[in-house]
């Protein structure tokens, strides 16, 4: 089973006092147990870090982000000439306000990898573009 994991996720699994953390780790313990691929995009590793250097300290982000890179569970895309512009695309159609480039970016390589299952918990922004990009979510995360 390969899962495009969001931001949010890993946020939460960094930061003991995110309100998520706990579910967090329960689905890596189900990821793990599943022997999973995790995919991320090196534009997810860069928000992960950031947001947890923000929130917890840069300790902790240098450390998570050490892990992220070094963990041989997950896989980290690059994006691409190809990708960029597949996910300017898809910026520039998106209605919803809070979809950011950071997730279009993820649905341009969910489809340019064939990557069925997206982790993340910010359903609101992307159930609505669930069915255009035929996705399921994992876990009901």
């Amino acid at each position: 089973m390969t899962v495009f994991i969001d931001s949010n996720y890993f946020i939460a699994l960094g930061n003991s006092k995110d309100s998520l953390h706990e579910h967090a780790l329960i689905l890596s313990d189900k990821l793990l147990e599943e022997r999973a691929t995790l995919v991320l995009s090196n534009l997810v590793f860069a928000e992960v870090t950031t947001v947890l250097s923000q929130r917890t300290s840069r300790e902790i982000a240098i450390t998570f982000g050490n892990e992220l890179l070094q963990n041989r569970q997950n896989e980290i895309i690059y994006l691409t000439e190809k990708l960029q512009q597949k996910s300017w695309e898809i910026f520039q159609k998106a209605e919803r306000k809070n979809v950011s480039f950071v997730d279009c970016s993820t649905l341009a390589i969910m489809e340019f990898e064939n990557i069925p299952t997206l982790l993340s918990f910010d359903k609101t922004d992307f159930k609505p573009l669930q069915k255009l990009y035929k996705f399921t979510f994992y876990n009901d995360a």
